[in-house]
């Protein structure tokens, strides 16, 4: 499979543009704080690695489907256990390489191009360009969401790095700035918003243990630029997720491997198309015909 390297002095980055031009390796100093799954080559899939961009929605939609403006959309219901439709259309398709260069690499997803079979499952032609730039210790990750075909676009982007640090995961210390946290069932939000559980409140840099992760949180304090929300670490080395203010939720999940931390910025909730139309206020953004949308965060080395 086709990949594209860019680089800035001890730190490279490695992308899939043809698996949902994930960045699936980023070294600095020859470590790699990105977790490769053991089957992403040659056919594993692109949400297990790297990261993933979870395009026009991320993580699930309940029942995969959902109304909009009169008419039911129906989506590949691919997650059984919940009967959820999961991380989108982009993931899993080839992007388009609109410019490259030493240090940065910009590709675009237009879903009626580069995955015609879903077009009719969503309201407007959904498109986006992501951009990565690799500076000394950090990757820049800046996406352009537009309305494809002139037609008011709803949508949701995340993005879902699986990270990683020198030494065991149960070692790891983890720290996010979220103060509330979405009630869930079999996954799903259930609308109420609480004050993250002691099980959940990572304010203070703690250890992991063999705790599992797959919640939803939110309450980030204000920011009006790139502003870190999450770090990483371990005795050798610690990686930090900063985020500009479009990204208001996080996703903060440990796979059964616990070879990984996934701490994902998204620009809503799971489910947001459904909590939207029950009148709660998720995140789910809808770009009137025309626009588009940009937004920013990064991984930083330390």
């Amino acid at each position: 499979m086709t990949e594209i390297a860019i680089r800035a002095g001890t730190t490279k980055a490695r992308i899939l543009p043809g698996l949902g031009f994930n960045c699936y390796s980023l070294t600095v100093d020859g470590f790699d704080y990105l977790h490769q799954a053991p089957d992403l080559f040659p056919h594993g899939s692109p949400t297990h690695s790297g990261i993933p961009i979870l395009f026009p929605w991320p993580n699930r939609i309940a029942h995969a489907s959902f109304e909009w403006e009169g008419s039911t959309y129906r989506l590949p219901m691919n997650e059984e256990s919940t009967g959820a439709s999961i991380h989108g259309f982009a993931a899993y398709a080839r992007w388009r390489v609109l410019n490259q260069q030493p240090d940065e690499v910009t590709a675009e997803f237009v879903l009626s191009k580069d995955a015609p079979a879903h077009a009719g499952a969503w309201p407007a032609d959904a498109g986006i360009r992501v951009t990565y730039q690799v500076e000394p210790k950090r990757l820049v990750v800046t996406s352009v969401v537009f309305a494809a075909d002139h037609e008011p676009l709803p949508y949701g982007l995340g993005f879902h790095p699986y990270l990683r640090v020198p030494g065991e995961c149960d070692q790891w210390q983890l720290q996010c700035d979220a103060t509330r946290a979405w009630t869930l069932d079999n996954m799903i939000p259930t609308g109420e918003l609480t004050p993250v559980p002691p099980a959940l409140d990572f304010t203070q840099a703690r250890g992991l243990g063999a705790q599992h992760l797959d919640d939803v949180l939110t309450g980030l304090p204000p920011a009006s630029a790139l502003s870190p929300r999450a770090t990483l670490s371990s005795w050798a080395s610690s990686v930090t997720i900063a985020s500009d203010p479009g990204f208001r939720d996080y996703v903060l999940f440990t796979p059964a491997t616990r070879d990984a931390v996934a701490i994902e910025p998204y620009t809503c909730a799971t489910d947001a198309v459904h909590l939207q139309a029950s009148g709660i206020d998720a995140g789910w953004t809808v770009l009137p015909g025309g626009q588009q949308s940009k937004s920013r965060w990064q991984i930083e080395v330390a």
